[in-house]
């Protein structure tokens, strides 16, 4: 166990003590905090230590430090029931701390509580795992979809005590669509993992790429650690394809990644490049490899983010160039495996047949993510934080009307259904409209001014 593992470990135990002494509970209250927490872990690291092989020696070490106390391997087994675990049961009972660390915290008794606790659980999961050279890929995916669910439940309850969502993630991603470039002199400062995780957190649905990610980052961390302590490390791929309909939030995921893997130190600058067939196919005889290869050393150190990625190989033909602008970035992608990441993105059955037109995409893409369509509360959730976002209140019957047009749409779906660009563009005509209603007003009132109202929603099209 390193130095900030034990620290987090003292830094949870003494909130614990403080909670218990001011009465907060977990679960059915029975059992004080501490050894709750020391309990929830346990069951843990339990189920994680005997994924498809025996718990180690390390890891029933790092165990007795953890309790404070030694235990044979045979003593840890039977005091959790490891034959009886199942996964649900060890994350809810772990989710359980949550609520008195976010009560605490909404009540101003704890600052960040919630946010330190998962923060304490990820560090202290991650050293467990990297703690010995035997464990599995399983391990990062089960403490990834763990701490998903940590932020989630606190996010929900810290929201409907009335907290405040982290600022501009509901606009970006109902800007998803929209090229947006930053002025060259503007500079984003760089944000910690946390903050990252927390964006990627905020994003309405995509539950499923969110479990994907968090588990990405805790492989990476995992991977990097186990470094650190001298084990061999097996080669990992960290291209991925992103596959889904338009306005699924792709782009904007990709974004985050780039910046997770930069704080993750898996790539040298986390920034973003953009790309379709366009910008790396040439209509000329040797021109197509020298546009792909310099647009590829503008992504170097990032992540290159190629959409409608199945367009380069399902046109081939006699003056067709794609397959030559896939050949140039597979060469590329070996060159610079250690500071290149390549993110492909596209409708699911399309990007099956790209990956299967050259056997290089497939050794190399072989981590997927599905970006499923939105569903009508989440489209209307879109439409309701782009509208909090301008400061702008949308009366309740104008949100209803809004939700109803959002499950007509999705229950037929056009052929230019487009998601979140939906909302987005529904929130455009729906100012239009609110603008037409109060342009003859010789004097509109605040309110007025910021109030979608019924009158501005009813009739709308798309």
């Amino acid at each position: 166990m390193n130095d900030k593992v034990r620290q987090s470990l003292i830094s949870i135990k003494e909130d614990c003590a403080k909670l218990d002494s001011l009465g907060y509970k977990a679960g059915s209250g029975k059992t004080k905090l501490e050894p709750f927490f020391k309990l929830a872990l346990l069951r843990l690291f339990v189920y994680l230590g005997t994924r498809n092989k025996n718990l180690s020696a390390e890891e029933s070490v790092f165990i007795g430090e953890f309790l404070g106390r030694s235990y044979s391997r045979a003593d840890l087994l039977k005091l959790v029931r490891s034959d009886k675990l199942k996964l649900e049961d060890v994350i809810d009972t772990v989710v359980m701390l949550c609520a008195p660390f976010a009560e605490a915290e909404c009540d101003g008794v704890l600052e960040n509580g919630s946010g330190r606790l998962i923060a304490a659980t990820n560090d202290i999961g991650l050293d467990f795992i990297a703690c010995d050279g035997n464990s599995t890929s399983e391990e990062s995916t089960v403490l990834g979809k763990l701490i998903f669910r940590m932020n989630n439940f606190t996010g929900s309850y810290i929201s409907a005590r009335g907290g405040v969502p982290v600022s501009g993630s509901s606009k970006q991603q109902a800007d998803a669509s929209t090229e947006q470039k930053p002025k060259a002199q503007e500079q984003e400062p760089e944000k910690t993992l946390d903050e990252l995780l927390e964006e990627l957190n905020s994003l309405v649905g995509l539950e499923n790429v969110k479990s994907e990610v968090y588990s990405l980052s805790n492989l990476i961390r995992v991977r990097k650690m186990r470094e650190e302590r001298g084990f061999e490390q097996p080669k990992i791929s960290l291209h991925l394809v992103f596959t889904g309909g338009p306005g699924t939030g792709k782009t904007t995921v990709a974004r985050l990644i780039g910046k997770i893997y930069h704080c993750l130190g898996a790539i040298s600058k986390g920034k973003l490049v953009e790309a379709d067939r366009s910008k790396l196919v040439s209509g000329y005889v040797g021109q197509t490899a020298i546009k792909t290869r310099e647009l590829c050393e503008s992504a170097l150190g990032g992540v290159l983010f190629i959409d409608e990625a199945y367009s380069l190989t399902n046109n081939q033909g006699q003056n067709d160039f794609g397959m030559e602008a896939v050949e140039t970035l597979l060469k590329f992608m070996e060159d610079n495996r250690d500071d290149l990441v390549v993110i492909c993105a596209g409708y699911t059955d399309l990007m099956e047949e790209f990956l299967a037109s050259n056997p290089g995409l497939k050794s190399r893409f072989n981590r997927f993510i599905d970006f499923p369509d939105y569903t009508p509360d989440e489209l209307t959730e879109i439409f309701r934080l782009r509208c909090e976002s301008y400061k702008l209140k949308v009366e309740d019957e104008a949100l209803e009307c809004a939700r109803t047009f959002f499950e007509d749409r999705c229950k037929n779906k056009p052929e230019s259904f487009a998601n979140a660009r939906d909302a987005r563009n529904y929130f455009e005509r729906v100012i239009t409209r609110q603008a037409d209603r109060l342009a003859p007003m010789e004097a509109p009132t605040d309110d007025q001014l910021m109030t979608i109202t019924v009158e501005d929603v009813v009739g709308v099209i798309l």
